[in-house]
């Protein structure tokens, strides 16, 4: 990777990773807790195919009404069985992931009576799942749930949109609290169509299933003029596609993931309000795989004064993680130097306001890293002992240590993890200084490692550390090293991918690329070839994560990301 000074200032790979156009980016919101055999919460989330995870069912409330929840074999809430999920809900939000609890369902006994009904269940649902009272009541423990999803598919159509302004009521500036809903593609849906005009939703996952009239049915004509009447027509921020993940998930409705990605998806992703996919449900999503593969980019940011702000690079919505670069002087007693180009002064403590845009970007459910190391800097390791004392800097200073220290040169952020570009020094003690990272990981907060080794294998500085399997993420350079990079043939490459894939225990292996010919030696591959040669080609993987670019400014300049998100 390039390195600038502050003085030079100048997938089976499904294809549901095609949910943007753009800079419109999408996601994947799955309804998980009607099937004992699809896994846990904690590892649907662990996937990293979704953005938004709905518990169901609350299936019996108001007029009177005993609240009960049913989560099938999950867990059994009756007798506090389900109160363990709390701690699989805080790892799920830890990953950016929101969760809701899904009221109503198609099969259940619920209605409101009243407004008064209305207010008395906002309070239930406040003090039982949100940010209520913490008392020993609560179904799914201590958990505080991001908001309320609302599938009513009986129980009449009164009230619904008071339960929503009360809710509503709740969101306070630390804490919102998030409404979606789930109504059927007939328009105007014959629950919700009231509450759903109140402004109050934030995402909308319209089932275009088990309607003829409206979904797709190998003709494009009846999803398209149901989806233009949603978007044009319900004051909301997002509208999702609401489909089956398996033909047997409904009676009707399913679609293909050709005529998915070939026909459906870049019909409706015109729309600024296409917010993704929403699917029913994880188990049927276990047995296609239909969200498998959701690619994502990495992009490095900090190297040049021209590229934006940070907060500027997460709204864009192409990124998944932004790598923070570079931390690249440390080890054998030398004091820690950050460099951020002309973003900032660390030494002034001038880079402290870029607390407030980390979080920002963390709220959109992008992992924020720092990169230590870079093509250029003072760095090594001399022992594990340094190794350690740098990782205790690196807890203390950008992770989860002194958070309320005045001396954290990024303020009081905490960052996900640490990235691992380590292209000079020695080759010794980053195995070390791993284990000491990663050690630093609870239930509650993960310390998430990434790396990004040369292309020609094993690496010549962190091969050893990569064979520790504490590696989440690894965005291998294909650049700069023409042996191993794409040069308009593919069998190298393609040998390459393979190795690395097969030969690091890392979740994802993500292909590291220039976002421009003018930002690496080598190694550039035209968006034309990435979509048509290169992607085909890896995304069969199961380690295949998405693309990694160097840099922000390279992507400013090319568009490069809007160009490939849809096909990463």
């Amino acid at each position: 990777m390039a390195f600038y000074s502050a003085i030079s200032l100048v997938f089976l790979a499904s294809f549901l990773a095609i949910l943007v156009v753009g800079s419109n980016a999408g996601g994947i919101s799955i309804y998980w807790g009607q099937n004992g055999n699809e896994g846990t919460l904690a590892e649907t989330c662990s996937t990293n195919n979704y953005k938004y995870v709905n518990i169901a069912f609350l299936w019996t409330f108001g007029n009177g009404r005993t609240p009960r929840m049913d989560l099938a074999g999950n867990c059994d809430p009756y007798s506090n069985g389900c109160t363990k999920l709390s701690s699989d809900i805080k790892s799920c939000q830890d990953k950016g992931i929101k969760v809701m609890l899904s009221i109503g369902g198609g099969v259940g006994s619920y209605s409101l009576s009243s407004k008064q009904d209305a207010q008395e269940i906002a309070t239930y649902l406040w003090n039982n799942f949100l940010g209520g009272e913490t008392s020993g009541i609560r179904p799914l423990g201590n958990a505080s749930l991001d908001g309320i999803d609302f599938d009513i598919e009986s129980g009449g159509s009164q009230h619904w949109d008071d339960l929503a302004r009360y809710l509503s009521a709740y969101s306070t500036k630390s804490k919102k609290v998030y409404l979606t809903a789930a109504p059927q593609c007939p328009y105007p849906d014959a629950m919700l169509g009231g509450a759903l005009q109140t402004g109050l939703f934030d995402y909308v996952w319209v089932q275009f299933y088990n309607n003829p009239p409206c979904q797709y049915s190998a003709n494009i004509t009846n999803i398209e003029d149901g989806w233009k009447q949603w978007t044009s027509d319900i004051p909301v921020s997002k509208i999702f596609l609401g489909l089956p993940a398996a033909s047997e998930a409904a009676g009707s409705g399913f679609i293909p993931v050709n005529d998915l990605t070939s026909k459906v998806l870049p019909v409706i992703k015109r729309s600024s309000k296409y917010g993704g996919v929403m699917l029913w449900s994880k188990y049927y999503d276990d047995q296609t795989g239909y969200s498998t593969n959701a690619g994502g980019i990495a992009i490095y940011w900090g190297q040049n004064g021209g590229e934006g702000t940070l907060a500027d690079t997460c709204s864009t919505g192409n990124y998944d993680f932004v790598n923070l670069a570079f931390l690249p002087t440390f080890g054998n007693g030398q004091t820690p130097m950050i460099n951020l180009a002309g973003h900032c002064d660390p030494y002034s403590n001038g880079c402290t306001n870029l607390s407030s845009e980390i979080k920002s970007c963390q709220a959109n459910g992008i992992k924020v890293m720092l990169t230590i190391g870079g093509a250029a800097g003072s760095y090594y390791l001399t022992s594990a002992s340094d190794a350690k004392q740098v990782a205790t800097y690196l807890w203390n200073n950008f992770l989860g240590g002194k958070s309320k220290s005045t001396t954290r040169p990024l303020g009081d952020a905490v960052l996900d993890g640490i990235d691992f570009d380590i292209e000079g020094g020695t080759t010794q003690h980053w195995d070390d200084l791993a284990r000491y990272l990663s050690g630093y990981s609870t239930e509650s907060k993960k310390v998430y490692l990434t790396a990004a080794p040369q292309c020609p294998f094993p690496d010549a500085y962190i091969g050893t550390a990569l064979k520790t399997g504490l590696f989440d993420y690894v965005w291998v350079q294909f650049y700069n090293n023409p042996p191993c990079q794409y040069s308009g043939g593919m069998t190298s490459f393609e040998d390459s991918w393979k190795q690395w894939t097969s030969e690091i225990p890392a979740s994802k292996i993500f292909l590291g690329l220039p976002a421009s010919p003018t930002a690496a030696g080598s190694g550039y591959v035209s968006v034309g070839d990435l979509t048509s040669k290169v992607l085909p080609a890896i995304k069969s993987s199961k380690k295949y994560g998405g693309v990694m670019l160097w840099d922000k400014y390279h992507d400013g300049q090319t568009g490069y990301s809007s160009s490939i998100k849809s096909h990463v």
